[in-house]
């Protein structure tokens, strides 16, 4: 474990409001071969994902009784157990060991006792609990914001219940071996929680506020700072987004979002902007209409990094696709430290 890196991280995390940049690539051993570099990205120290179930966005629907199907291609996913509002009513809040989360906290107990004592493990995907009730109800859902909103915050108020008892019970399992950010792969401290609210460009930046944000807001109370993520990042929703308490750092998808350089200078100074780029982002819609001639990753790079601002923290996370190209990494390592960026040029080497 790198000390001095991890404590620099840290005190980012808890200070977003100056001029830094750091990037990771989960210190990928390829790329430091390709580079003569042992420790060439700000990893401090190894995380690792309980695989095959971290990335799933339908655990919580699993545990509240859906059933498991298959869609055609072999993928687990979730069949609906709410049509009529009614049946709200009758759904339990699951213990949770129980079915997926307890198989997901029994792996974590397992890998306790295999890795060494610095890897960390990873927080697996939770889905807001708006986005685990849009997997529990059929297609009336949408029209339940408008006839039957009791119904539907009955609903959410018994998934925020679990959540927390979840998201408690990893913390007690992991300690200080927990990893609170699940997606992108940062590297984080034990400290706070993630969660992924993907529902929001389906509904009204007015419903949002309703429906979402205030059980968001209870789970941080309880469970400390969050590691934010929501697919699409547009203007109307901007306001929304500074209402969700105690964001640590926050993640959007870059090609179904505004601009970067509007969500930089929007965001900059409230939290640690953490934006994943991979081989092929520059080439997604919220890219390529921007007409900035970005013409690769590498490009796309150079675009975040000069849209910072004096008060702008960012945390980028460079996916397998781009770590693995051999060009693509020595290109940007070498913007990395021309600019200052690099740990060696940090005088960590």
């Amino acid at each position: 474990m790198n000390q001095r890196m991890r404590d620099i991280l840290t005190e980012a995390y808890r200070h977003p409001h100056r001029k830094c940049f750091f990037y990771t690539g989960n210190n990928h051993p390829d790329a430091g071969k390709v580079l003569g570099k042992k420790q060439w990205d700000w990893t401090p120290q190894p995380t690792v994902n309980i695989e095959p179930w971290y990335s799933h966005t339908h655990t919580l629907a699993l545990a509240f009784g859906a059933p498991p199907c298959y869609t055609s291609g072999g993928k687990e996913w979730v069949q609906k157990i709410i049509t009529v509002p009614a049946e709200v009513s009758k759904i339990k809040i699951p213990p949770v060991w129980s079915g997926r989360p307890g198989q997901l906290l029994d792996k974590a107990c397992e890998m306790l006792t295999q890795l060494p004592e610095e890897t960390l493990i990873r927080l697996p995907d939770i889905q807001s609990p708006l986005g685990v009730a849009e997997l529990l109800w059929d297609e009336s859902f949408y029209t339940s914001f408008l006839i039957e909103p009791q119904a539907l915050h009955e609903l959410l108020e018994k998934i925020t219940s679990f959540i927390i008892a979840y998201i408690t019970e990893w913390k007690k399992v992991l300690g200080h071996r927990l990893n609170a950010a699940c997606h992108p792969h940062l590297w984080a401290t034990h400290e706070g929680y993630y969660i992924s609210d993907d529902v929001n460009s389906m509904i009204s930046p007015e419903q949002h506020e309703e429906f979402s944000i205030p059980y968001i807001n209870k789970i941080t109370e309880a469970c400390g700072h969050l590691f934010y993520h929501s697919c699409t990042w547009t203007p109307l929703y901007f306001e929304n987004i500074r209402k969700i308490h105690s964001i640590k750092a926050a993640n959007w998808s870059t090609g179904t979002s505004a601009d970067p350089a509007l969500l930089i200078k929007e965001f900059s100074g409230q939290f640690v902007l953490a934006p994943h780029i991979g081989l092929d982002t520059h080439t997604e819609e919220g890219i390529s209409t921007l007409n900035k001639n970005i013409r690769d990753a590498v490009d796309l790079v150079r675009y975040y990094l000069d849209s910072m601002q004096e008060n702008t923290t960012m945390y980028m996370v460079l996916q397998e696709d781009l770590v693995k190209d051999e060009d693509m990494i020595q290109r940007l390592y070498r913007l990395f430290d021309e600019r200052g960026y690099t740990p060696e040029a940090r005088g960590l080497s």
